[in-house]
């Protein structure tokens, strides 16, 4: 049985600390260079999706079942280990993004592709391999540095101002995404928020109901208030010219947090980009644990731990070197994972009835078309934006496929209705 004893501002605490990763810091400024205040659209869609939890945190919380335990109490064991291999595909996409932000700071440092990769590659698996007991707070403790500083840096770069007209600035430039892209990043953060395991053990850990919907609120709300500094941040430089040879919009927050602390001391600089080095190689070797875990209930052998660790190294790797920035990264990934689920996830927060059968049939059909799509893109069958495409296809393949087991399902019925008749 799980403890519940969270207070609401615990919960809010690790939702909080869960979402705000390198994918969250270095991915809001790489997109803030080309689309300004909305480049904080992944912070944004975070909170809103943490205020969306907050509306099924009752129900979930009175479960006290993960994602996957409530489909393998609604669909059976089968089902329920499906959804728990499926987090390994969104897992593998914040893993490509750990890998992003350890190599655009492995260039900061000096270091140039590929041994960068090479480098950051080999540390990730290194520090999986390790008790992570007492290096997990200095991971920790890193990120929080990286925020106390990138508030430092909005106001050694005059950005506060800024960042109080951070609403209108950011409704105002929305309007440089297409409809579908900013449609598409929106949805799939705010479904991966509520369908999120990571989050759901929070959710579920609070004292009573209201602790936690109380919890999600108050982080959705901090995330929101989070979300539009690395943005502003970048904004307010750009406007003092200080980011006019940025070659890699990956490196632009690295870049700008040894920037703002270099002046202070000799060294701080780099000491900021080591700092940063560590969050990115700590929050990857968690996400590499994780998915290690999962793969190895699937393989036999006294190495499978360190064999599994180095094939789902591989997959990130492989993710991270395809030419896309890293919010694009971890959605475009994390599509598949939604579209596959979130059919059946729906009808479970609707009781609405599947059997074990067509709720099956209903995630392989999202997965296979989704993932099917995916692979077109990378291939280059497809235009790169192919993310809308992915994600609805695959949740029209599942709503087909669940429909079309409903009236499979009622003609049967009627016609043994008429046999017996």
């Amino acid at each position: 049985m799980m403890d519940r004893v969270l207070s609401s501002v615990q919960i809010a605490a690790l939702l909080v600390s869960a979402s705000y990763g390198i994918g969250f810091l270095f991915g809001s400024g790489e997109l803030a260079l080309t689309h300004g205040m909305a480049g904080s659209i992944y912070g944004i869609a975070t909170g809103f999706g943490m205020l969306a939890l907050a509306l099924v945190a009752k129900p979930l919380w009175k479960s006290g079942l993960s994602v996957w335990d409530l489909f393998g109490r609604a669909y059976g064991t089968q089902l329920r280990g499906l959804v728990a291999a499926l987090s390994l595909v969104w897992m593998a996409g914040v893993l490509a993004a750990q890998i992003h932000g350890g190599v655009a700071v492995a260039g900061l440092l000096g270091v140039p592709d590929p041994y960068g990769l090479i480098i950051v590659l080999g540390l990730i698996y290194a520090a999986a391999q390790m008790s992570l007991r007492i290096a997990s707070g200095v991971f920790a403790g890193c990120l929080l540095l990286s925020g106390l500083v990138l508030v430092y840096a909005l106001v050694a770069a005059d950005g506060l101002a800024l960042y109080l007209e951070a609403v209108p600035r950011f409704v105002e430039d929305l309007d440089t995404f297409s409809p579908t892209q900013m449609g598409t990043v929106s949805l799939a953060v705010c479904l991966l928020v509520i369908t999120g395991a990571d989050y759901h053990q929070f959710v579920m850990s609070g004292r009573t109901a209201r602790n936690a919907v109380v919890g999600c609120a108050m982080a959705g709300l901090a995330l929101i208030l989070i979300g539009f500094l690395p943005a502003a941040v970048v904004m307010a430089m750009q406007s003092g010219s200080v980011l006019a040879d940025m070659p890699d919009g990956k490196q632009v927050i690295p870049w700008a947090l040894s920037h703002a602390v270099g002046g202070l001391a000799r060294g701080l600089g780099a000491g900021m980009l080591v700092a940063l080095s560590l969050a990115a190689l700590g929050s990857g070797a968690a996400i590499l644990r994780a998915m290690a875990s999962a793969m190895s209930t699937t393989l036999s052998g006294k190495n499978r731990s360190r064999l599994s660790s180095a094939a789902a190294l591989i997959i990130g790797a492989a993710l991270a070197s395809r030419d896309q920035g890293i919010v694009e990264t971890m959605v475009s990934v994390n599509i598949i994972y939604l579209a596959s689920i979130g059919v059946c996830f729906v009808a479970l927060l609707t009781d609405i009835s599947l059997t074990p059968q067509r709720a099956r049939a209903t995630m392989v059909a999202g997965l296979v078309v989704s993932g099917c799509v995916y692979a077109a893109s990378w291939l280059g069958l497809l235009a790169p934006q192919a993310d809308a495409l992915s994600l609805g296809a695959g949740l029209a393949a599942s709503i087909g496929v669940a429909v079309g087991f409903g009236l499979v399902a009622r003609h049967q019925r009627g016609d043994v209705t008429k046999t017996c008749r």
